[in-house]
């Protein structure tokens, strides 16, 4: 029943419209690292991608909000990758990689995935509901937050991504 509970409450504050928190610009804290697996069972680091802009999401399978924003940040991902944008997708799921493989499948993700069934990334990023998103500048740094869903194939989105990008 608790976690019952727990996944009820997950669930309506993830369907909850996307909420940036801008920081302030003297205010851009460095991004903490992590190590973790990739689908193809390969050790990534955060610090692999210093010098890259870096969009930071969590998420599940079970998310209904997270389903629905994948397809517009492999859109992001299809449009930036050859300018410098890496988007690290981390899996809080802990069903199974076999799971996670599905649901990329279906929707015909390309972008990495990143596992962390044991909250060792959530953690340290004090991710309490998702999906939640960073964007880290070339310098390391969280420069944005987006809690729950968002649309990252918009206007608004280019032009933020088009400026981080020529930094």
């Amino acid at each position: 029943m608790r976690y019952f509970l727990l996944y009820l409450l997950l669930s309506l504050a993830s369907a909850l419209p996307a909420q940036a928190k801008s920081l302030d610009p003297a205010e851009k804290p460095p991004a903490p690292g992590f190590r973790l697996k990739n689908l193809q069972g390969e050790h990534v680091s955060l610090s692999d991608y210093h010098g890259k802009v870096v969009l930071l999401n969590f998420w599940a399978t079970w998310c209904a909000p997270c389903r629905k924003e994948m397809p517009s940040m492999e859109k992001l991902w299809q449009t930036y990758r050859k300018q410098g944008l890496v988007i690290l997708a981390v899996s809080t799921d802990n069903g199974g990689e076999s799971r996670i493989r599905n649901f990329v499948g279906r929707l015909n993700l390309t972008f990495p995935i990143l596992l962390d069934a044991a909250s060792l990334a959530s953690d340290r990023y004090q991710v309490s509901g998702i999906p939640v998103s960073f964007l880290i500048d070339r310098q390391g740094r969280i420069v944005d937050r987006v809690l729950g869903s968002k649309e990252w194939a918009s206007e608004s989105v280019f032009q933020q991504m088009e400026g981080l990008l020529r930094q």
